[in-house]
Protein backbone atom coordinates (compact mmCIF):
# COMPACT_ATOMS: atom_id res chain seq x y z
CA UNK A 1 0.00 0.00 0.00
CA UNK A 2 1.42 3.38 -0.97
CA UNK A 3 1.34 6.48 1.15
CA UNK A 4 -1.21 8.03 -1.17
CA UNK A 5 -3.94 6.03 0.55
CA UNK A 6 -3.39 7.83 3.83
CA UNK A 7 -4.59 11.28 2.84
CA UNK A 8 -8.35 10.61 3.02
CA UNK A 9 -7.85 8.70 6.26
CA UNK A 10 -6.02 11.65 7.85
CA UNK A 11 -8.78 14.03 6.81
CA UNK A 12 -11.44 11.70 8.19
CA UNK A 13 -9.61 11.31 11.50
CA UNK A 14 -9.14 15.06 11.81
CA UNK A 15 -12.85 15.65 11.27
CA UNK A 16 -13.64 12.97 13.82
CA UNK A 17 -11.39 14.67 16.38
CA UNK A 18 -13.19 17.97 15.88
CA UNK A 19 -16.65 16.41 16.23
CA UNK A 20 -15.70 14.43 19.33
CA UNK A 21 -14.16 17.45 21.02
CA UNK A 22 -17.15 19.65 20.18
CA UNK A 23 -19.60 17.07 21.53
CA UNK A 24 -17.63 16.59 24.75
CA UNK A 25 -17.30 20.28 25.53
CA UNK A 26 -20.88 21.07 24.52
CA UNK A 27 -22.17 18.37 26.89
CA UNK A 28 -19.99 19.63 29.71
CA UNK A 29 -20.65 23.36 29.32
CA UNK A 30 -23.72 23.73 27.09
CA UNK A 31 -25.34 26.92 25.76
CA UNK A 32 -23.21 29.91 24.82
CA UNK A 33 -20.19 28.63 26.70
CA UNK A 34 -20.34 25.47 24.61
CA UNK A 35 -20.46 27.51 21.41
CA UNK A 36 -17.53 29.62 22.53
CA UNK A 37 -15.51 26.57 23.45
CA UNK A 38 -16.38 24.95 20.14
CA UNK A 39 -14.55 27.77 18.37
CA UNK A 40 -11.62 27.38 20.75
CA UNK A 41 -11.50 23.64 20.07
CA UNK A 42 -11.58 24.19 16.32
CA UNK A 43 -8.73 26.68 16.66
CA UNK A 44 -6.76 24.26 18.81
CA UNK A 45 -7.37 21.31 16.46
CA UNK A 46 -6.31 23.37 13.43
CA UNK A 47 -3.33 24.54 15.45
CA UNK A 48 -2.53 20.92 16.26
CA UNK A 49 -2.82 20.01 12.58
CA UNK A 50 -0.43 22.83 11.68
CA UNK A 51 1.94 21.76 14.43
CA UNK A 52 1.86 18.11 13.35
CA UNK A 53 2.26 18.82 9.65
CA UNK A 54 4.80 21.49 10.43
CA UNK A 55 6.75 18.97 12.49
CA UNK A 56 7.00 16.67 9.47
CA UNK A 57 7.98 19.40 7.03
CA UNK A 58 10.34 21.17 9.38
CA UNK A 59 11.77 17.80 10.43
CA UNK A 60 12.37 16.90 6.80
CA UNK A 61 14.02 20.23 6.11
CA UNK A 62 16.13 20.14 9.28
CA UNK A 63 17.36 16.64 8.46
CA UNK A 64 18.04 17.61 4.85
CA UNK A 65 19.92 20.71 5.97
CA UNK A 66 21.95 18.65 8.39
CA UNK A 67 22.84 16.33 5.49
CA UNK A 68 23.62 19.42 3.36
CA UNK A 69 25.85 20.79 6.09
CA UNK A 70 27.67 17.48 6.55
CA UNK A 71 28.11 17.26 2.78
CA UNK A 72 29.43 20.82 2.58
CA UNK A 73 31.80 20.25 5.49
CA UNK A 74 33.23 17.06 4.00
CA UNK A 75 33.57 18.68 0.58
CA UNK A 76 35.24 21.70 2.20
CA UNK A 77 37.96 19.43 3.56
CA UNK A 78 38.43 17.71 0.19
CA UNK A 79 38.06 20.64 -2.20
CA UNK A 80 39.16 24.31 -2.11
CA UNK A 81 37.27 27.61 -1.69
CA UNK A 82 37.81 28.42 -5.38
CA UNK A 83 35.80 25.30 -6.34
CA UNK A 84 32.84 26.56 -4.32
CA UNK A 85 33.32 30.01 -5.84
CA UNK A 86 33.03 28.60 -9.36
CA UNK A 87 29.85 26.69 -8.45
CA UNK A 88 28.44 29.84 -6.84
CA UNK A 89 28.94 31.81 -10.06
CA UNK A 90 27.39 29.03 -12.15
CA UNK A 91 24.38 28.82 -9.87
CA UNK A 92 23.60 32.54 -10.16
CA UNK A 93 22.31 32.17 -13.71
CA UNK A 94 20.40 29.03 -12.67
CA UNK A 95 18.77 30.84 -9.76
CA UNK A 96 17.80 33.82 -11.90
CA UNK A 97 16.22 31.81 -14.71
CA UNK A 98 14.58 29.37 -12.28
CA UNK A 99 13.07 32.17 -10.21
CA UNK A 100 11.90 34.03 -13.32
CA UNK A 101 10.16 30.88 -14.57
CA UNK A 102 8.85 29.75 -11.19
CA UNK A 103 5.36 28.23 -11.46
CA UNK A 104 3.91 27.39 -8.02
CA UNK A 105 1.36 24.98 -9.46
CA UNK A 106 1.22 23.01 -6.21
CA UNK A 107 0.04 26.07 -4.28
CA UNK A 108 -2.48 26.81 -7.02
CA UNK A 109 -3.85 23.28 -6.71
CA UNK A 110 -4.13 23.54 -2.92
CA UNK A 111 -6.31 26.63 -3.24
CA UNK A 112 -8.86 24.78 -5.42
CA UNK A 113 -11.90 23.54 -3.50
CA UNK A 114 -12.15 20.45 -5.75
CA UNK A 115 -9.25 19.09 -7.80
CA UNK A 116 -10.26 17.32 -11.02
CA UNK A 117 -8.01 15.05 -13.15
CA UNK A 118 -7.79 17.85 -15.71
CA UNK A 119 -6.22 20.08 -13.06
CA UNK A 120 -3.48 17.50 -12.44
CA UNK A 121 -2.82 17.17 -16.17
CA UNK A 122 -2.60 20.93 -16.61
CA UNK A 123 -0.26 21.23 -13.63
CA UNK A 124 2.03 18.52 -15.04
CA UNK A 125 2.03 20.06 -18.52
CA UNK A 126 2.91 23.49 -17.13
CA UNK A 127 5.77 21.95 -15.16
CA UNK A 128 7.07 20.14 -18.24
CA UNK A 129 6.92 23.27 -20.43
CA UNK A 130 8.62 25.27 -17.74
CA UNK A 131 11.41 22.68 -17.34
CA UNK A 132 12.15 22.49 -21.06
CA UNK A 133 12.07 26.26 -21.44
CA UNK A 134 14.37 26.71 -18.45
CA UNK A 135 16.98 24.29 -19.78
CA UNK A 136 16.95 25.84 -23.25
CA UNK A 137 17.34 29.40 -21.92
CA UNK A 138 20.15 28.43 -19.54
CA UNK A 139 22.05 26.60 -22.27
CA UNK A 140 21.68 29.56 -24.63
CA UNK A 141 23.08 32.06 -22.14
CA UNK A 142 25.85 29.79 -20.81
CA UNK A 143 28.42 30.84 -23.43
CA UNK A 144 28.06 34.66 -23.09
CA UNK A 145 27.84 34.16 -19.33
CA UNK A 146 31.15 32.27 -19.32
CA UNK A 147 32.77 34.92 -21.55
CA UNK A 148 31.65 37.66 -19.15
CA UNK A 149 33.40 35.93 -16.24
CA UNK A 150 36.38 34.84 -18.33
CA UNK A 151 36.06 31.14 -17.51
CA UNK A 152 34.84 28.73 -20.20
CA UNK A 153 34.52 25.92 -17.63
CA UNK A 154 31.19 27.57 -16.84
CA UNK A 155 29.59 26.49 -20.15
CA UNK A 156 29.23 22.73 -19.48
CA UNK A 157 28.76 23.39 -15.76
CA UNK A 158 25.81 25.76 -16.23
CA UNK A 159 24.19 23.50 -18.84
CA UNK A 160 24.41 20.47 -16.57
CA UNK A 161 23.13 22.34 -13.52
CA UNK A 162 19.99 23.39 -15.45
CA UNK A 163 18.67 19.83 -15.03
CA UNK A 164 18.19 20.37 -11.29
CA UNK A 165 15.54 23.15 -11.38
CA UNK A 166 13.88 21.56 -14.42
CA UNK A 167 13.34 18.31 -12.52
CA UNK A 168 12.15 20.13 -9.37
CA UNK A 169 9.19 21.52 -11.26
CA UNK A 170 8.05 18.11 -12.51
CA UNK A 171 7.11 16.37 -9.26
CA UNK A 172 3.84 14.47 -9.18
CA UNK A 173 0.94 16.98 -9.08
CA UNK A 174 -1.04 14.58 -6.90
CA UNK A 175 1.15 15.58 -3.96
CA UNK A 176 -1.34 18.45 -3.58
CA UNK A 177 -3.82 15.91 -2.15
CA UNK A 178 -1.56 15.42 0.85
CA UNK A 179 -1.04 19.13 1.42
CA UNK A 180 -4.78 19.82 1.41
CA UNK A 181 -5.14 17.24 4.20
CA UNK A 182 -2.20 18.45 6.31
CA UNK A 183 -0.23 15.29 5.50
CA UNK A 184 3.41 16.04 4.73
CA UNK A 185 4.96 12.61 5.24
CA UNK A 186 5.67 12.33 1.48
CA UNK A 187 7.60 15.63 1.60
CA UNK A 188 9.70 14.22 4.41
CA UNK A 189 10.40 11.02 2.48
CA UNK A 190 11.28 12.82 -0.76
CA UNK A 191 13.53 15.32 1.00
CA UNK A 192 15.38 12.71 3.02
CA UNK A 193 16.15 10.23 0.25
CA UNK A 194 16.97 12.98 -2.25
CA UNK A 195 19.55 14.51 0.08
CA UNK A 196 20.93 11.12 1.04
CA UNK A 197 21.50 10.25 -2.63
CA UNK A 198 23.16 13.63 -3.17
CA UNK A 199 25.45 13.07 -0.18
CA UNK A 200 26.79 9.73 -1.37
CA UNK A 201 27.16 10.97 -4.95
CA UNK A 202 29.00 14.18 -4.06
CA UNK A 203 31.37 12.63 -1.53
CA UNK A 204 32.19 9.67 -3.77
CA UNK A 205 33.02 11.92 -6.73
CA UNK A 206 34.99 14.34 -4.57
CA UNK A 207 37.20 11.53 -3.25
CA UNK A 208 37.69 10.13 -6.75
CA UNK A 209 38.18 13.33 -8.74
CA UNK A 210 38.86 16.22 -6.29
CA UNK A 211 36.88 18.32 -8.76
CA UNK A 212 34.12 20.94 -8.46
CA UNK A 213 31.98 18.51 -10.46
CA UNK A 214 31.37 16.68 -7.19
CA UNK A 215 29.41 19.68 -5.90
CA UNK A 216 27.54 19.93 -9.19
CA UNK A 217 26.65 16.23 -9.14
CA UNK A 218 25.20 16.50 -5.65
CA UNK A 219 23.17 19.51 -6.72
CA UNK A 220 21.70 17.49 -9.62
CA UNK A 221 21.04 14.17 -7.91
CA UNK A 222 18.91 15.50 -5.03
CA UNK A 223 15.99 16.96 -7.06
CA UNK A 224 16.05 14.18 -9.66
CA UNK A 225 15.78 11.53 -6.92
CA UNK A 226 13.03 13.44 -5.09
CA UNK A 227 11.02 13.80 -8.29
CA UNK A 228 11.23 10.08 -9.07
CA UNK A 229 10.14 9.22 -5.52
CA UNK A 230 7.16 11.60 -5.78
CA UNK A 231 5.60 9.35 -8.44
CA UNK A 232 5.95 6.34 -6.14
CA UNK A 233 4.32 8.11 -3.20
CA UNK A 234 1.67 9.93 -5.24
CA UNK A 235 1.08 7.78 -8.35
CA UNK A 236 0.14 9.75 -11.44
CA UNK A 237 0.15 8.83 -15.12
CA UNK A 238 1.35 11.92 -17.02
CA UNK A 239 -1.03 13.35 -19.62
CA UNK A 240 -0.46 16.50 -21.63
CA UNK A 241 -3.30 18.98 -21.36
CA UNK A 242 -3.90 22.68 -20.75
CA UNK A 243 -7.68 22.34 -20.40
CA UNK A 244 -7.70 23.97 -16.95
CA UNK A 245 -5.19 26.69 -17.71
CA UNK A 246 -7.65 29.46 -16.61
CA UNK A 247 -7.59 27.96 -13.10
CA UNK A 248 -3.83 28.65 -12.97
CA UNK A 249 -3.22 31.65 -15.20
CA UNK A 250 -4.56 34.35 -12.89
CA UNK A 251 -2.75 32.86 -9.94
CA UNK A 252 0.54 32.36 -11.76
CA UNK A 253 0.67 35.63 -13.68
CA UNK A 254 1.63 37.87 -10.78
CA UNK A 255 3.86 35.16 -9.32
CA UNK A 256 5.90 35.11 -12.54
CA UNK A 257 6.21 38.89 -12.60
CA UNK A 258 7.24 38.92 -8.95
CA UNK A 259 9.81 36.19 -9.51
CA UNK A 260 11.43 38.02 -12.42
CA UNK A 261 11.99 41.05 -10.21
CA UNK A 262 12.91 38.90 -7.22
CA UNK A 263 15.43 36.81 -9.15
CA UNK A 264 17.41 39.90 -10.09
CA UNK A 265 17.11 41.16 -6.54
CA UNK A 266 18.30 37.92 -4.91
CA UNK A 267 21.31 37.34 -7.15
CA UNK A 268 22.51 40.86 -7.94
CA UNK A 269 25.09 40.88 -5.18
CA UNK A 270 26.55 37.49 -6.13
CA UNK A 271 26.71 38.47 -9.80
CA UNK A 272 28.70 41.59 -8.92
CA UNK A 273 30.96 39.89 -6.40
CA UNK A 274 31.74 37.12 -8.89
CA UNK A 275 33.09 39.76 -11.26
CA UNK A 276 34.85 41.95 -8.68
CA UNK A 277 36.50 39.33 -6.45
CA UNK A 278 38.52 36.14 -6.75
CA UNK A 279 36.95 32.68 -6.87
CA UNK A 280 38.46 31.84 -3.48
CA UNK A 281 37.06 34.96 -1.80
CA UNK A 282 33.65 34.31 -3.32
CA UNK A 283 33.85 30.71 -2.10
CA UNK A 284 34.41 31.92 1.48
CA UNK A 285 31.46 34.31 1.24
CA UNK A 286 29.24 31.64 -0.32
CA UNK A 287 30.03 29.13 2.43
CA UNK A 288 29.15 31.73 5.08
CA UNK A 289 26.00 32.75 3.23
CA UNK A 290 24.79 29.16 2.80
CA UNK A 291 25.53 28.33 6.43
CA UNK A 292 23.72 31.42 7.74
CA UNK A 293 20.66 30.48 5.70
CA UNK A 294 20.37 26.97 7.14
CA UNK A 295 18.01 27.94 10.04
CA UNK A 296 15.62 29.89 7.80
CA UNK A 297 15.67 27.26 5.08
CA UNK A 298 15.05 24.54 7.66
CA UNK A 299 12.25 26.33 9.52
CA UNK A 300 10.52 28.83 7.23
CA UNK A 301 10.42 27.19 3.81
CA UNK A 302 8.73 23.92 4.88
CA UNK A 303 6.24 25.56 7.26
CA UNK A 304 4.78 27.69 4.46
CA UNK A 305 2.79 24.83 2.93
CA UNK A 306 1.03 23.85 6.19
CA UNK A 307 0.37 27.54 6.85
CA UNK A 308 -1.10 27.98 3.36
CA UNK A 309 -3.45 25.06 4.00
CA UNK A 310 -4.46 26.42 7.42
CA UNK A 311 -4.90 30.03 6.27
CA UNK A 312 -7.04 28.83 3.36
CA UNK A 313 -9.31 26.95 5.80
CA UNK A 314 -9.57 29.97 8.14
CA UNK A 315 -9.99 32.60 5.42
CA UNK A 316 -13.80 32.89 5.85
CA UNK A 317 -13.28 33.73 9.56
CA UNK A 318 -11.07 36.88 9.76
CA UNK A 319 -10.71 37.01 13.58
CA UNK A 320 -9.50 33.41 13.76
CA UNK A 321 -7.25 33.96 10.75
CA UNK A 322 -5.68 36.98 12.46
CA UNK A 323 -5.09 34.97 15.63
CA UNK A 324 -3.58 32.12 13.63
CA UNK A 325 -1.26 34.52 11.79
CA UNK A 326 -0.06 36.08 15.04
CA UNK A 327 0.49 32.68 16.63
CA UNK A 328 2.44 31.48 13.58
CA UNK A 329 4.56 34.63 13.41
CA UNK A 330 5.33 34.41 17.12
CA UNK A 331 6.26 30.74 16.87
CA UNK A 332 8.64 31.37 13.96
CA UNK A 333 10.40 34.18 15.84
CA UNK A 334 10.59 32.06 19.00
CA UNK A 335 12.26 29.20 17.13
CA UNK A 336 14.50 31.05 14.65
CA UNK A 337 15.65 34.17 16.52
CA UNK A 338 17.82 32.39 19.12
CA UNK A 339 19.36 30.24 16.37
CA UNK A 340 20.38 33.24 14.25
CA UNK A 341 21.75 35.18 17.23
CA UNK A 342 23.56 32.10 18.54
CA UNK A 343 24.93 31.37 15.07
CA UNK A 344 26.38 34.86 14.93
CA UNK A 345 28.02 34.65 18.35
CA UNK A 346 29.68 31.26 17.81
CA UNK A 347 30.82 31.99 14.23
CA UNK A 348 34.57 31.82 14.98
CA UNK A 349 34.70 28.49 16.87
CA UNK A 350 32.06 27.03 14.53
CA UNK A 351 34.07 27.74 11.36
CA UNK A 352 37.29 26.58 13.02
CA UNK A 353 35.72 23.30 14.12
CA UNK A 354 33.53 22.49 11.16
CA UNK A 355 35.30 23.86 8.09
CA UNK A 356 38.91 24.08 9.19
CA UNK A 357 41.56 26.76 9.35
CA UNK A 358 41.62 27.45 5.59
CA UNK A 359 38.01 28.65 5.82
CA UNK A 360 38.46 31.07 8.76
CA UNK A 361 38.02 34.01 6.40
CA UNK A 362 34.30 33.18 6.25
CA UNK A 363 33.75 33.57 10.03
CA UNK A 364 33.39 37.35 9.88
CA UNK A 365 30.86 37.09 7.05
CA UNK A 366 28.88 34.41 8.89
CA UNK A 367 28.63 36.58 12.01
CA UNK A 368 27.02 39.48 10.21
CA UNK A 369 25.06 37.53 7.60
CA UNK A 370 23.22 35.67 10.38
CA UNK A 371 22.18 38.95 12.01
CA UNK A 372 21.12 40.43 8.66
CA UNK A 373 18.43 37.72 8.36
CA UNK A 374 16.64 38.63 11.60
CA UNK A 375 14.23 41.23 10.11
CA UNK A 376 12.83 38.54 7.78
CA UNK A 377 11.36 36.68 10.76
CA UNK A 378 8.90 39.43 11.65
CA UNK A 379 6.81 38.97 8.51
CA UNK A 380 7.66 35.36 7.69
CA UNK A 381 4.07 33.99 7.30
CA UNK A 382 3.08 36.75 4.85
CA UNK A 383 3.76 34.55 1.81
CA UNK A 384 1.28 31.90 2.92
CA UNK A 385 -1.26 34.58 3.84
CA UNK A 386 -1.04 36.28 0.45
CA UNK A 387 -1.40 32.93 -1.32
CA UNK A 388 -4.46 32.08 0.78
CA UNK A 389 -6.11 35.36 -0.21
CA UNK A 390 -5.10 34.86 -3.84
CA UNK A 391 -3.64 38.38 -3.96
CA UNK A 392 -0.39 37.38 -5.60
CA UNK A 393 0.11 40.87 -7.04
CA UNK A 394 1.39 41.73 -3.56
CA UNK A 395 4.48 39.60 -4.23
CA UNK A 396 5.28 41.75 -7.24
CA UNK A 397 4.82 44.98 -5.27
CA UNK A 398 6.97 43.69 -2.42
CA UNK A 399 9.80 42.55 -4.68
CA UNK A 400 9.68 45.77 -6.68
CA UNK A 401 9.88 47.78 -3.45
CA UNK A 402 12.80 45.68 -2.20
CA UNK A 403 14.83 45.87 -5.40
CA UNK A 404 14.38 49.64 -5.61
CA UNK A 405 16.13 49.92 -2.25
CA UNK A 406 18.54 46.99 -2.34
CA UNK A 407 19.99 47.21 -5.86
CA UNK A 408 21.53 50.71 -5.62
CA UNK A 409 22.81 49.95 -2.12
CA UNK A 410 24.36 46.67 -3.25
CA UNK A 411 26.07 48.34 -6.21
CA UNK A 412 27.56 51.06 -3.99
CA UNK A 413 28.42 48.63 -1.21
CA UNK A 414 30.09 46.06 -3.49
CA UNK A 415 32.12 48.63 -5.41
CA UNK A 416 33.34 50.56 -2.36
CA UNK A 417 33.39 48.11 0.52
CA UNK A 418 33.27 44.62 -1.01
CA UNK A 419 31.58 41.82 0.93
CA UNK A 420 30.83 43.85 4.07
CA UNK A 421 29.23 46.56 1.94
CA UNK A 422 26.91 43.93 0.45
CA UNK A 423 25.97 42.65 3.92
CA UNK A 424 25.11 46.16 5.11
CA UNK A 425 23.06 46.76 1.95
CA UNK A 426 21.16 43.53 2.57
CA UNK A 427 20.44 44.51 6.16
CA UNK A 428 19.04 47.91 5.27
CA UNK A 429 16.85 46.53 2.50
CA UNK A 430 15.56 43.73 4.77
CA UNK A 431 14.46 46.23 7.43
CA UNK A 432 12.71 48.41 4.85
CA UNK A 433 11.02 45.42 3.21
CA UNK A 434 9.73 43.96 6.47
CA UNK A 435 8.13 47.34 7.26
CA UNK A 436 6.41 47.20 3.87
CA UNK A 437 5.21 43.66 4.61
CA UNK A 438 3.81 44.68 7.99
CA UNK A 439 1.74 47.37 6.31
CA UNK A 440 0.31 44.70 4.00
CA UNK A 441 -0.57 42.48 6.97
CA UNK A 442 -2.30 45.42 8.65
CA UNK A 443 -4.42 45.96 5.54
CA UNK A 444 -5.30 42.28 5.14
CA UNK A 445 -5.94 41.34 8.78
CA UNK A 446 -6.19 44.60 10.70
CA UNK A 447 -3.21 43.77 12.95
CA UNK A 448 -1.32 46.92 13.90
CA UNK A 449 2.40 47.21 13.17
CA UNK A 450 3.14 47.57 16.86
CA UNK A 451 1.29 44.35 17.61
CA UNK A 452 3.20 42.54 14.87
CA UNK A 453 6.54 43.80 16.20
CA UNK A 454 5.85 42.80 19.78
CA UNK A 455 3.98 39.57 19.14
CA UNK A 456 7.05 37.71 20.35
CA UNK A 457 8.33 40.15 22.98
CA UNK A 458 8.99 37.28 25.37
CA UNK A 459 11.29 35.70 22.79
CA UNK A 460 13.13 38.98 22.22
CA UNK A 461 13.83 39.43 25.94
CA UNK A 462 14.82 35.78 26.28
CA UNK A 463 17.24 36.06 23.35
CA UNK A 464 18.81 39.16 24.93
CA UNK A 465 19.40 37.16 28.12
CA UNK A 466 20.74 34.21 26.11
CA UNK A 467 23.10 36.46 24.13
CA UNK A 468 24.43 38.04 27.32
CA UNK A 469 25.13 34.63 28.85
CA UNK A 470 26.75 33.27 25.67
CA UNK A 471 28.85 36.40 25.16
CA UNK A 472 30.11 36.17 28.76
CA UNK A 473 31.04 32.49 28.84
CA UNK A 474 32.15 31.81 25.25
CA UNK A 475 35.69 33.25 25.58
CA UNK A 476 36.35 31.00 28.59
CA UNK A 477 34.85 27.92 26.92
CA UNK A 478 36.73 28.24 23.62
CA UNK A 479 40.28 28.88 24.83
CA UNK A 480 41.52 25.41 23.88
CA UNK A 481 43.61 25.06 20.75
CA UNK A 482 42.85 21.33 20.57
CA UNK A 483 39.89 20.28 18.44
CA UNK A 484 38.33 18.07 21.12
CA UNK A 485 38.64 20.69 23.86
CA UNK A 486 37.28 23.40 21.58
CA UNK A 487 34.30 21.21 20.58
CA UNK A 488 33.45 20.37 24.21
CA UNK A 489 33.74 24.00 25.27
CA UNK A 490 31.60 25.26 22.39
CA UNK A 491 28.90 22.65 23.00
CA UNK A 492 28.86 23.48 26.72
CA UNK A 493 28.44 27.18 25.96
CA UNK A 494 25.57 26.41 23.56
CA UNK A 495 23.93 24.16 26.16
CA UNK A 496 24.09 26.87 28.86
CA UNK A 497 22.74 29.44 26.38
CA UNK A 498 19.80 27.16 25.50
CA UNK A 499 18.99 26.69 29.18
CA UNK A 500 19.09 30.45 29.73
CA UNK A 501 16.79 31.05 26.75
CA UNK A 502 14.28 28.35 27.66
CA UNK A 503 14.17 29.28 31.35
CA UNK A 504 13.65 32.97 30.61
CA UNK A 505 11.01 32.26 27.97
CA UNK A 506 8.87 30.01 30.17
CA UNK A 507 9.32 32.26 33.21
CA UNK A 508 7.91 35.19 31.25
CA UNK A 509 5.13 32.98 29.87
CA UNK A 510 4.03 31.95 33.36
CA UNK A 511 4.36 35.54 34.60
CA UNK A 512 1.79 36.80 32.07
CA UNK A 513 -0.73 34.02 32.71
CA UNK A 514 0.20 31.25 30.24
CA UNK A 515 -1.35 32.80 27.11
CA UNK A 516 -1.89 30.93 23.85
CA UNK A 517 1.30 30.55 21.85
CA UNK A 518 4.14 28.21 21.06
CA UNK A 519 4.93 27.86 24.77
CA UNK A 520 1.41 26.53 25.33
CA UNK A 521 1.76 24.07 22.47
CA UNK A 522 5.13 22.93 23.84
CA UNK A 523 3.63 22.53 27.33
CA UNK A 524 0.75 20.46 25.99
CA UNK A 525 3.11 18.29 23.97
CA UNK A 526 5.23 17.74 27.07
CA UNK A 527 2.15 16.78 29.09
CA UNK A 528 1.14 14.38 26.36
CA UNK A 529 4.57 12.77 26.34
CA UNK A 530 4.44 12.41 30.12
CA UNK A 531 0.89 11.01 29.89
CA UNK A 532 -0.51 13.70 32.14
CA UNK A 533 -4.20 14.34 31.52
CA UNK A 534 -5.24 17.95 31.41
CA UNK A 535 -8.90 18.27 32.41
CA UNK A 536 -9.03 22.00 31.65
CA UNK A 537 -7.26 22.50 28.31
CA UNK A 538 -8.85 25.88 27.66
CA UNK A 539 -6.86 27.37 30.53
CA UNK A 540 -3.78 27.03 28.35
CA UNK A 541 -4.97 27.30 24.77
CA UNK A 542 -7.89 29.70 24.87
Amino acid sequence: MTLSTTAPRDAKESSKEVLEAEALLASEHGGEDGSRLTTDVKDSVIGAQIATSGTWTVGARVISRIIDLITMVMLAHILHPKDFGLIAIAMTVIYIVEAALELPVSQALIRLSVIQPAHYNTAFTLGLIRGLLLSVIVCLVSWPFARFYGDMHLVPLVCALSIAPASRGMVSPRLADFSKNFNFVPDFTMEFFGKLAAFFTAISLALLTHSYWAVAAGTLVAPVTSTLISYILAPYRPRLSLAELPSFSGFLGWITAAQIVGSINWQADRLMLGKLTSRSALGLFTAANDTSNVPLAALLTPIMRPLLSAFTVLRPDPPRLARSYQTSAGAIITLALPILVGESLIADPFVRLVFGQKWMGSALYLRWLALSLIPTLFAAPLGALVMAFGKTNIFFKRNLFEISIKLPLVVIGALRFGFMGVIVARSISEVATVCFCMVIVRRLLGISIGKQLFTAWRSIISVAVMAGVLFAILPFCTRSTETFGLAIGTLFAIFVACIAYGATLFTLWFAVGVPHGIEAIAALKLKSLLRIRDHAPTEVIS
